[in-house]
């Protein structure tokens, strides 16, 4: 059985935004489901990045002292071309896993990370649990090391700075550095 709960339902307290009380997680699992902009849901988050309200979905269930969250972050970015240097929006959806264990168990056990657990483990302190560093994280993840406005994109020259995804330039091609022109003859022996 789930407890369903949003920003508008605070059932005791148990959840405001991207909190809740690890009490509320005794009795049933709970799923908590937000949209908004990251800024009003508590996600530290620049608002260049991330324009477009975020989606987020997270079932959060406890077993003993550990809590696992799984979920997924759903929005729009706004990225600049690496080739042509124009802004762009781009959606994505992202998925995180994360199992949260108290501090205190950290320092009772020193244990060794487990190189086969795929699984991160986040510590925490107190009574109420806050994901919304996590969804900071798995949207920050989510960037592409290579963002394009699309694939076929050309870019822009090299000698003059033309876009060409928009114009062809008329440069003979591309610059000669002088420097280099005295090994252009040589040959190894």
């Amino acid at each position: 059985m789930f407890k369903m709960l949003k920003n508008d339902e605070s059932e005791g307290g148990s959840a405001t935004m991207l909190k809740v009380e690890l009490r509320s997680l005794e009795q049933e699992d709970v799923v908590i489901q937000e949209q908004g902009l990251p800024q009003v849901l508590g996600v530290d988050l620049t608002p260049e990045l991330n324009p477009a309200p975020l989606e987020i979905f997270c079932q959060l269930s406890k077993c003993d002292a550990v809590v696992s969250a799984k979920g997924w972050i759903q929005g729009k970015m706004l990225l600049s071309c690496d080739r042509c240097l124009k802004e762009f929006e781009s959606g994505y959806k992202s998925f995180f896993e994360v199992a949260y264990r108290p501090a205190d168990e950290a320092k009772e056990q020193d244990e060794e990370i487990n190189p086969d657990e795929t699984v991160e483990t986040v510590f925490f302190e107190g009574d109420i649990l806050d994901i919304a560093d996590q969804i900071r994280q798995t949207v920050l993840l989510s960037v592409p090391m290579r963002a394009l406005c699309r694939e076929d994109c050309r870019g822009l020259c090299g000698v003059c700075g033309c876009d060409l995804n928009v114009d062809s330039c008329q440069c003979s091609g591309p610059a000669t550095d002088d420097r280099w022109s005295k090994l252009k003859n040589w040959k190894p022996q």
